[in-house]
């Protein structure tokens, strides 16, 4: 943790990482409470941007986040617990998760009698279920927006999507396997009711052949379409998009999306469902927080914005690994600019493939025809 034996009134710095193997705590399938026993915590950085200090007795981190924070040493010499504990932020009454602390240990150098057992956050560190000690956290996020850190926040949007993420099921063949209903259904999720499939072709090379321009807003059901859809966006072209939580299944929990390649504003969240009228009105284009990771609130929305100008093919997913893996992805194809700077690189006329067959070292040429394209990227 970079802490474990600091000097009297010093600062230390202490980097969070929710991800899956990491010395500095924390894991891929769970938001995070932490706190360090008699001691503040000040934030002044998210997913490698600063952010306007925000000096709490805990923080609450999501996965996929990254957060830097300031200590100061200022306690009598001793030993001080850092604890982490889930913050589950599904149903009140949805009780099956991991009620472990993650500890390690604050150790102050010096000449004294260490105590027979450090102290621990007990009136810091929030409940599990704690959604107003979360909310009151996350919710004092801004940039800096100072001269020597200006802010870009796109002030108008050319491409405005909505999207739905929701959890749902796949129905099984029948019901020899009880499934989660006992009918042999599996658990899905999905973006707009489309539960993403890799294709067993390469994206990127798809963008040179064939790009299909659609995602598609469909009727939100319980029972999602598996699909491979990606949204292709000019160069510089400004995205708003608006992300819509669900209760589909009885099932409603937070989702962290991220998004690779680029990072976006989070201009605006709320509780319950988005309204196109008013829900505008509260944005916040002075000063909104930078990340690649937002948190989609239980039942509720979160926008954002961001300028496409990195071009390639960009995957964006919630976070939990097992809800990408039930199919909750989506990605942008970034066209090229009008420079190379802006250009991604030609592929090579040639690239030998992987073989099917570890005995067998032939070299095969990919089928990128338009018809086998045709058969993963519809319009």
């Amino acid at each position: 943790m970079g802490l474990e034996n600091i000097g009297h009134l010093c600062s230390g710095f202490l980097g969070l990482i929710n991800t899956e193997i990491t010395k500095s705590i924390l894991t891929v399938n769970g938001s995070f409470f932490f706190s360090i026993a008699n001691h503040t915590i000040t934030l002044v950085g998210l997913d490698a941007a600063y952010v306007k200090p925000v000096t709490n007795t805990y923080l609450v981190i999501s996965p996929g986040q990254t957060m830097d924070v300031l200590v100061t040493a200022n306690q009598a010499l001793g030993h001080y617990y850092m604890a982490a504990r889930q913050y589950s932020n599904t149903k009140p009454d949805i009780l099956y998760f991991d009620h472990a602390n993650a500890t390690e240990i604050l150790q102050y150098r010096g000449n004294y009698t260490p105590p027979s057992s450090p102290f621990f956050p007990s009136s810091t560190l929030p409940s599990y279920k704690d959604f107003i000690a979360a909310a009151n956290f996350t919710t004092r996020f801004r940039s800096l927006a100072s001269l020597e850190h200006p802010t870009n926040v796109p002030q108008n949007a050319t491409t405005r999507m909505f999207i739905v993420v929701s959890m749902g099921e796949f129905l099984g063949p029948n019901s020899s396997c009880n499934g989660i209903n006992g009918n042999g259904s599996k658990l899905a999720s999905s973006m707009n009711n489309i539960s993403w499939v890799n294709p067993p072709i390469d994206v990127l090379m798809a963008y040179y052949r064939y790009i299909s321009q659609t995602i598609r807003l469909v009727l939100i059901t319980a029972l999602p379409m598996k699909g491979t859809k990606v949204k292709v966006l000019e160069y510089n072209e400004t995205v708003e998009i608006v992300f819509q939580g669900t209760n589909v299944l009885d099932n409603s929990e937070a989702h962290p999306m991220h998004l690779h390649g680029h990072s976006f504003y989070v201009i605006g969240t709320g509780i319950g469902n988005f309204d196109e009228e008013t829900d505008p009105k509260g944005y916040n284009l002075v000063d909104p927080p930078l990340v690649n990771t937002v948190e989609v609130p239980q039942e509720g929305w979160a926008t954002i914005r961001f300028m496409a100008n990195n071009p390639g093919v960009r995957f964006m997913h919630c976070h939990y690994d097992r809800h990408l893996s039930w199919g909750m992805d989506f990605a942008f194809i970034v066209k090229n600019g009008d420079t190379s700077g802006r250009s991604m690189r030609h592929p090579l006329a040639y690239m030998p493939p992987c073989t099917a067959s570890a005995a067998d070292h032939s070299l095969r040429l990919f089928d990128f025809s338009d018809e086998k394209l045709n058969t993963f990227f519809r319009t």
